[in-house]
């Protein structure tokens, strides 16, 4: 208690400090370096400017094709999806897959595509 007591009283001690006192006049004007650091400048200026465009040139190019192909994706995925329910409409024996795959009475589920429980032959379920 004694050390913020102490800590408190020298904290009011200090007068308050502003921002830049340590300057009394203000600071001397950056150096001219000549006409030749100009010209680097402005042309380095003209190179950052073009990297830009061509940056932002990439980045549409990239975004556009990443949605291209997350629609193909998509489109891809819906026209499996038909197919495979119009092949299970065409077989012989209906769906491969049936709609709600119950545990075997041995408590085993079900592959995709398996017509029937895994100890019967998908020969003799036909």
């Amino acid at each position: 208690m004694k050390h913020l007591i102490l800590l408190a009283c020298l904290l009011f001690a200090v007068p308050p400090l502003h921002a830049g006192w340590f300057f009394k006049d203000p600071p001397p004007p950056p150096p001219d370096l000549g006409p030749e650091y100009r010209s680097k400048i402005s042309k380095l200026e003209e190179q950052m400017s073009e990297q830009h465009v061509i940056a932002d040139r990439w980045k549409i190019a990239t975004g556009s094709l990443a949605l291209g192909a997350l629609l193909l994706f998509v489109i891809g995925t819906a026209l499996g999806a038909k197919t495979r329910q119009h092949y299970d409409g065409t077989t012989r024996m209906g769906r491969t897959v049936p709609p709600t795959t119950p545990p075997a009475p041995n408590g085993a589920r079900h592959n995709m595509g398996e017509a029937g429980p895994p100890d019967r032959h998908p020969t003799m379920a036909a």
